[in-house]
């Protein structure tokens, strides 16, 4: 049994060691069109995700009782409001989170980042200002390489003729699930976090 366990265990750390990659792609012409792709497992595993048109509300009832909701439970959420910047308030906790940002920022290794657009301005002197802006952000982004296996394209044509925004986006970014994992324990663990517990809890019995 115990045997079984710990091939359950590790077969479990060994998938969660293979990396992830994300890929995006963002294309701008009439109207915005973006699609998230999303490999795992040495390609194994493929998902493909395409933001759908959010469709307009329909009034009804449930939306008035909403409404009745939320003026009725306004004092409600002060003090909930009150709750959470005491928990905010903990010792170590507001660097716990910082530290958890960074440390989640860190484990995302970019692999490739595109920016083709071409802008353009009603007033043709409104562009050449951008233009001028924007002309030492393609040199210094223009290719060029992270240094970790990454490359960056920064591509911005001004448009003199008029109003316009089209251009092309992709980037793909790499991550370690057990990493991640790891990173997040360690936070749930930590000392400001056990704080930030008890305090909850003497709020939820009060």
């Amino acid at each position: 049994m115990l045997t079984f366990i710990g091939a359950v265990l590790t077969l479990t750390i060994i998938i969660l060691a293979v990396p992830v990659n994300l890929v995006y792609a963002l294309r701008k012409d009439d109207v915005w069109r973006g699609r998230l792709f999303v490999y795992w497992m040495f390609g194994l595993v493929r998902v493909s995700v395409r933001p759908g048109r959010r469709k307009a509300p329909r009034p009804s009832k449930r939306r008035r009782k909403r409404r009745e909701m939320i003026v009725s439970g306004a004092k409600g959420a002060v003090r909930r409001r009150h709750d959470v910047l005491a928990i905010l308030r903990t010792r170590g906790l507001l660097r716990a989170l910082i530290r958890l940002l960074r440390d989640l920022l860190r484990s995302l290794r970019p692999r490739r980042l595109r920016v083709e657009l071409v802008i353009g301005l009603e007033d043709p002197a409104d562009t050449g200002r951008l233009a001028g802006v924007l002309a030492p952000l393609r040199l210094l982004l223009g290719k060029r390489s992270l240094g970790t296996g990454s490359n960056v394209s920064i591509d911005v044509t001004p448009d003199f003729s008029g109003p316009r925004l089209q251009g092309y986006s992709c980037a793909s970014v790499r991550f370690v699930p057990l990493e991640l994992i790891a990173i997040v324990i360690g936070f749930l663990f930590s000392v400001p976090v056990f704080r930030a517990v008890r305090l909850m809890m003497r709020q939820s019995h009060a």
